[in-house]
Formats: C-alpha cells, structure tokens, sequence
C-alpha cells in the first residue's frame, strides 16, 4: 500500500472514530527514504479522502504532490518527526478529554500505578502557539522524549507512532484514559 493510501485509509478511521472532522485534526507519514511527508489536506472530511488528495511535501517544505493544501499543521507534524526520528506517524486530533487538559494548560499526570502510564508517563503540555505557525511546536522535543504524546496548550493534542495504526491506537488509549480518570474524579 501507497504512502498516500494509507493515509487516506487510516483518516477514514480516525473519522469514524470521532478523533478528526473536516475542520479539526490531521494525519501524517513519513518516508524515511526520501524524507517526504504525505499529510491529509485542509478542510476536507477526513472520511471521504481519497489517495490522490493526500498532499506530499518534500524536505524543503514544497508541495510536490497531491490535488489537496497540504494542513495548515504541516509544521507540527514536521516538528514531531524531527523530534523522533523512530516514528514513521504523526495524528494531530482534538479529543475531548485530553484537549480539556490543553485548554486548561495542564500536564496529564498519569496515575503511576497504572499499565498505561509506562507507555504514556506524563503527557506534557506545550505553551499556546498559533495554529498553523512554528510557536505551536516549541518544546515538542521535550515534550515528546520517550513519550508518544503531547498536549498542545489551548489547542489539542498530537501522537506519535511507528505506523499510523500504531499512532491512532495509542491515541484512542490515552483519551480512553484520560475519560477514565474524569469520571474516577467525578464519583469519587
């Protein structure tokens, strides 16, 4: 399968998923050979994506294919690669429990008696940046040294993994946890 295809396959998933919509959220791989991002466009329904309008973007930051505009988050996802050269996926969403986090500008600390917390330790969050500017990645260094999540303060959150099935499952793990933490502290 095409770089471009599985973006376009794994976008649909996230949809279905609730994790991105046309105007929130978007997905990316890397090919480690060439350095090209393949990155879902703007303002598209991520469920009705096809492979053709997946945007390729060459290391000089060009769009080199694609009918679609590349996100204007390609500087976050470009960020979180050079950050982890290990990852092959990045998925930039706005769930809503870890995006309540990122609004309130906090860390997520992870109850450190939990499975969960030695694949997420605590999720960090970034200072405010501009959507679609370099600020909305600074410290993702950081924030992501061996840990696949970050939150992005007043915005949302972005996830790293080896593929983008990897990616979206850890993502889908840690806001199920952060779910699981809001009801613990709401009944108790």
């Amino acid at each position: 399968m095409t770089f471009a295809a599985q973006v376009a396959m794994f976008s649909k998933l996230a949809e279905e998923k609730g994790m991105v919509n046309s105007l929130e959220g978007n997905l990316s791989v890397i090919d480690r050979q060439t350095g090209n991002i393949y990155i879902t466009p703007s303002h598209r329904a991520k469920c009705l994506l096809t492979e053709e309008e997946i945007c390729i973007v060459n290391p000089q930051g060009e769009q080199i294919g694609g009918t679609g505009k590349k996100s204007s988050e390609f500087f976050l996802h470009e960020a979180a690669y050079k950050a982890r050269p290990d990852v092959g996926a990045v998925v930039h969403c706005h769930t809503p429990y870890l995006s309540a986090y990122a609004f309130a500008y906090r860390d997520f600390e992870t109850p450190k008696d939990t499975f969960l917390s030695q694949i997420f330790g605590n999720i960090k969050c970034l200072p405010y940046g501009a959507h679609g500017t370099h600020e909305i990645h600074q410290g993702i260094e950081e924030a992501l040294d061996g840990r696949p999540v970050a939150l992005l303060g007043g915005h949302g959150v972005v996830c790293v993994g080896e593929d983008l099935e990897d990616a979206i499952g850890i993502m889908e793990a840690a806001e199920n946890y952060a779910k699981t933490i809001a009801i613990k502290h709401k009944l108790f």
